[in-house]
């Protein structure tokens, strides 16, 4: 569990954990260079509880790799990422090992995601597009009724992913270029490609408030990370022909974007002037190779926007 500004939410996934049915876990929380009293909240003992401090912030990719070493330190079978934001049923862990172990611990776990405050789904799967995409599965709780056991998808939301330690051996350690947004994206597809399936069990259930660090999905930071981020993972995946559609794309929807936003966004906020300049900045730092941590101007501007909501 990665921590950053957020010791309550991190404290709360504690508590789900300690409500589960599964005996041999333990929580490793790297706390990532917060700028809050998270590191005196979180610091003291708990049972099961392992704090491990960052005096810089990682991103969410790169805390998790000092996490993954911490685990793999104490002899850990399994690592489990979830969300700091999440909680976990009591009985999800359980049956993530479970299936695992009836799967020869040979394929990459997730859970269904279900947003907290009305319990409407979030992930159960993904496909990817014609683009070479990802393309979450509809939330349609009829189609969802209608699934099997195990669910096929493209990658594993990192929220809830549950990873036998031999594979995270052998697909190696997160892209921390991403810091966050597609990190997981990327390790699943390098794991696809070294033959292993990611599947979400039905049965295993996270709930999850979202975008409690990043922000809202038009705010700057999401925006940011999403935009620059999502050429890195063509860069890496697709074939030349998508990734160049790709990139024209977004090159081009930065003239439309601004040009929008000039004109006047309406009611829609993707062309706010505040979403269209976080499109550009992150166009631009992708195409200048500027990757890790965004522009603290991205972060001030973040601020402001969550202010104003």
């Amino acid at each position: 569990m990665v921590n950053w500004n957020g010791w309550q939410d991190t404290l709360t996934g504690y508590e789900s954990l300690a409500k589960s049915t599964y005996p041999a876990w333990e929580l490793i929380v790297v706390e990532n260079g917060s700028t809050d009293d998270s590191v005196t909240r979180l610091r003291g003992d708990r049972p099961r509880f392992h704090l491990v401090e960052s005096p810089t912030n990682l991103g969410f990719a790169g805390a998790c790799n000092v996490a993954v070493q911490a685990a793999r330190e104490r002899g850990a079978d399994y690592v489990y990422f979830l969300n700091n934001d999440a909680a976990a049923e009591a009985g999800t862990l359980d049956t993530l090992a479970a299936t695992s172990k009836s799967l020869d611990d040979a394929a990459v776990l997730g859970s269904v995601i279900r947003f907290s405050d009305d319990r409407s789904l979030q992930f159960w799967g993904s496909r990817q597009s014609k683009d070479g995409l990802p393309i979450w599965t509809p939330p349609s709780e009829e189609r969802f009724a209608e699934a099997p056991a195990l669910i096929e998808s493209d990658f594993i939301m990192g929220a809830s992913l549950f990873v036998p330690m031999p594979i995270l051996d052998s697909v190696g350690p997160f892209d921390d270029r991403f810091f966050l947004n597609y990190e997981e994206t990327d390790w699943c597809y390098r794991a696809r490609a070294a033959g292993h399936r990611c599947l979400v069990v039905k049965d295993a259930l996270v709930v999850h408030q979202g975008g409690a660090t990043i922000g809202p999905p038009q705010g700057p930071m999401q925006i940011y990370f999403m935009r620059r981020n999502v050429l890195l993972l063509a860069e890496k995946h697709c074939t030349p022909r998508q990734y160049a559609r790709l990139y024209v794309r977004q090159v081009l929807s930065i003239f439309s974007r601004l040009l929008r936003s000039m004109i006047g966004p309406g009611n829609d906020p993707r062309y706010s002037r505040t979403a269209s300049w976080a499109n550009a900045v992150a166009t631009r730092d992708y195409m200048f190779r500027r990757f890790g941590d965004c522009p603290p101007i991205i972060r001030a501007r973040a601020a402001k926007h969550r202010a104003s909501i």
